[in-house]
């Protein structure tokens, strides 16, 4: 059904070379990757900008007359928000000057993160009407082929459907200003919106191709387990409106997806599987399934809000 945007995963080329006193800096998005001239050798040192772990690799590409402080590449895990000194680098021969042509790349979250096998997942959607599996790990795979989401999911509903949180978390990425126009096209592959949310155990999972600023909510927000995040849509790699959902780790730097699992009140473990249906769960006390219809409480194309919650929270 789609190909989700990938945001997990940035480079960066830099070429370093020291004569006298002078620096070079570089950045993308969540990190800073800046050299730092000392007296007789430089620091590279990475500043991670975000809320969000990640795992920098650090390699060398060519180089002249360098002495390193530690072994090529150099892969460190940086927490939010903090600066860590990479490698230190010297000339090998003092008497000649020296130069060093890096690059860097990184990957969201921690590379020893292990999934929380007592975790549990509810339905992502609320639905009055059961949600038809379009594409599973077990059936015909259209668009899942790769490590990163080869157990992903696609939930075919209508546009508009609420989608909630599947599991507690950290927002970490709102994407939410793309049409929904979805064609299945190379040029649509990137134009998915999506909520992506960071669990206590280092996964995360992305709701994707929402609905047009539907999601209201905001990197750094904690979100509960059952809080409506967005409307289904239609935005990206698609070819009918639906939610694409997936379960993702850190292993060792290498973004891998997880098998999914929904727990349901009444029937325990659900394993989704290619063309079947998930029911939602009934008479259900959970505070975040609304009473009122969504449609009764927001006008067309308007955002989901605190009012539009509460006035959905009301009999």
């Amino acid at each position: 059904m789609e190909k989700v945007r990938n945001l997990q995963f940035q480079s960066c080329l830099l070429l370093v070379v020291w004569l006298w006193s002078s620096c070079c800096f570089s950045e993308t998005t969540l990190v800073s990757v800046e050299s730092v001239k000392k007296a007789n050798s430089t620091l590279v040192v990475a500043n991670n900008r975000s809320r969000i772990p990640l795992t920098l690799s650090l390699n060398l590409v060519r180089s002249s007359n360098i002495a390193s402080s530690t072994g090529w590449p150099v892969v460190r895990y940086i927490a939010p928000g903090q600066t860590l000194e990479l490698v230190e680098i010297s000339a090998f021969n003092k008497q000649q000057r020296y130069e060093f042509f890096y690059k860097f790349n990184y990957v969201i979250g921690s590379p020893v993160a292990q999934h929380d096998p007592t975790a549990k997942y509810r339905l992502p959607f609320i639905s009055e009407q059961p949600i038809f599996v379009g594409q599973a790990p077990d059936g015909p795979i259209f668009s899942h082929k790769a490590v990163s989401n080869k157990n992903a999911i696609d939930l075919v509903m209508p546009i508009g459907t609420p989608i909630v949180a599947a599991r507690s978390g950290y927002v970490i990425e709102n994407i939410k200003q793309f049409a929904d126009n979805g064609l299945a096209k190379p040029e649509f592959m990137d134009k998915a919106n999506l909520v992506r949310i960071l669990h206590d155990d280092g996964t995360w999972a992305d709701y994707a191709h929402l609905k047009q600023y539907s999601s209201h909510v905001s990197p750094g927000q904690r979100i509960e387990a059952g809080m409506v995040i967005g409307l289904s849509g239609n935005s990206g790699f698609s070819t009918e409106p639906h939610l694409h959902f997936h379960l993702q780790k850190n292993a060792n730097g290498v973004i891998v997806s997880l098998p999914i699992e929904f727990w349901h009140s009444i029937k325990g473990k659900i394993t989704p599987r290619y063309h079947t249906w998930l029911a939602p769960e009934k008479n259900t006390s959970t505070p975040t399934i609304p009473t009122k219809k969504l449609k009764e409480c927001v006008r067309k194309d308007a955002i989901i809000d605190d009012a539009v919650l509460k006035c959905m929270k009301q009999t």
